[in-house]
């Protein structure tokens, strides 16, 4: 299996909890860590992210789940490992927010700036069932429609307007809904034998129980591409004892590039692989055998742990990484506990082109409605949430589009001081989507023609520049 198909690149593992902001360019021309990190404020496209090219040649994002910024790194949290040991070993990045409620609209923003639909924004529930005692939601799986461009790309870029939840792809002279994973394969083309690209979705639970789940059944335990038919209904949202993979926490399956493609949907949207009974990841698990080599290491990774270990819920149906059922903050800090080893003692990682980011979905929420709704970056709400109010359907009077404050942690072992705090630098997921696009190459196509796509494409976005690669001269 060779992530690297097509180039000859070595890998490195960039796990990435991002999110970039807007904010308004000025002139300027920055040294950092021996690269220029150039802006024009009447040609903002054209602004990258700090490293030098091929400097950070991978990235694995971790995605976590439903925690403000206050309660994951402010005193007395329980996420004693990310604040001890990971921060101590990179940065935390303060002004890093999300872009929407609840949960799938912002995972969709990472890999494609396409904003909330009114379906995403929802979770693609029914609304009506949303009451309490909130044990009767039903998840829909259906496509955008009408899914045509939108008409205003200076002040919507890159945009598909309609509502649902399944994005369409180019047809008809329309650009469709792009993701990363789709930019990547026209860069590096994936083994026309294996199917294997050089981006991988990893998620936990995936397939344990293929009934509920859905996909097709992976060699190694679980199964691939897993999501509902078309039209159906999702029944892999609200976890079970043996099973707490969520398909909302899955942005992959949420496009036509990448499902109507079974053979590299299989290959690429993947389980993630399981625990032995030491608490070391099972070497034989798809993460596991990827990170052994630079040269299998995917150029673009996406963790997303079971909606346990992920922080969602407060109480897990299963278990935790360590068989309890204790679940929140407290279940997060114990899954990155048992994994960062793996990544942090990878041969991409040690050798210092491997960016990690470890970041939540959106900011804190109560049964009450949304508690942190602020946005940052100039963020825009976008062509297709036609009404204002919660994501449970209830009016509010603020209409922000944002997510709330959720910070990020950041690892590079050249380009990141071990133990800092970036507390002048505001950014967000579409933002992230941005550096993340210029950290691997990608400058062609997209939405501006610079190879950004959706709203990473909007003007003024600011990728992550020296302020978040703060160490001088790219040392060790």
């Amino acid at each position: 299996m060779l992530h690297r198909a097509g180039s000859r690149f070595r890998s490195a593992l960039l796990l990435t909890v991002v999110a970039l902001s807007t904010v308004l360019l000025v002139a300027t021309t920055v040294s950092a860590g021996g690269s220029e990190w150039r802006g024009r404020a009447d040609d903002q496209p054209r602004l990258r992210a700090a490293p030098p090219p091929d400097s950070i040649r991978d990235i694995l994002v971790i995605e976590l789940e439903n925690e403000s910024f206050s309660e994951t790194f402010g005193p007395g949290s329980p996420a004693t490992y990310l604040n001890g040991t990971l921060r101590a070993q990179g940065e935390l990045l303060e002004g890093y927010f999300a872009t929407g409620h609840a949960s799938l609209d912002n995972y969709i923003s990472q890999i494609s700036g396409q904003a909330p639909t009114s379906a995403t924004r929802a979770d693609c529930s029914n609304l009506a069932s949303l009451a309490p005692p909130f044990n009767n939601i039903q998840f829909s799986f259906t496509n955008v429609t009408p899914g045509g461009d939108d008409p205003f790309p200076a002040t919507n870029p890159g945009q598909v307007d309609g509502q649902g939840c399944v994005y369409p792809p180019p047809s008809g002279g329309n650009h469709g809904a792009p993701t990363i994973a789709d930019q990547l394969d026209a860069k590096f083309p994936p083994d026309r034998r294996t199917h294997v690209a050089a981006w991988r979705d990893y998620d936990e639970d995936m397939g344990n129980v293929p009934s509920r789940d859905g996909g097709s059944p992976d060699p190694s335990g679980g199964t691939d591409c897993a999501h509902p038919p078309i039209g159906g209904v999702d029944n892999a949202e609200i976890g079970t004892a043996s099973d707490q993979y969520a398909t909302r926490h899955n942005p992959f399956v949420y496009f036509h590039t990448i499902i109507d493609n079974a053979a590299e949907c299989n290959a690429n949207v993947v389980p993630l692989g399981t625990l032995q009974a030491d608490g070391t990841p099972d070497p034989a698990g798809h993460l596991a055998r990827d990170l052994r080599d630079e040269r299998t290491t995917p150029r673009f990774g996406f963790i997303t742990p079971n909606v346990c270990n992920d922080g969602h819920d407060s109480t897990c149906a299963g278990p935790n990484s360590e068989g309890g059922h204790t679940g929140g903050l407290a279940a997060a800090d114990l899954f990155l506990k048992h994994w960062l080893p793996l990544i942090l003692n990878s041969p991409a990682y040690r050798e210092g082109s491997m960016l990690v980011v470890i970041t939540f979905d959106e900011g804190g929420v109560t049964l009450t409605g949304v508690s942190d709704v602020r946005s940052c970056c100039y963020e825009q709400a976008g062509p297709n949430v036609t009404a204002p109010g919660d994501v449970f359907g209830r009016a509010t009077t603020n209409t922000a589009p944002g997510g709330g404050q959720t910070g990020a942690v950041l690892l590079n072992r050249r380009f990141i001081r071990p133990g800092s705090d970036n507390t002048t630098g505001t950014y967000n997921h579409y933002s992230a989507l941005r550096s993340y696009e210029d950290l691997l190459g990608l400058d062609t196509g997209g939405a501006d023609g610079a190879g950004h796509v959706g709203f990473a494409a909007a003007p003024g976005l600011v990728p992550f520049g020296p302020d978040v690669f703060n160490l001088a001269q790219g040392g060790q």
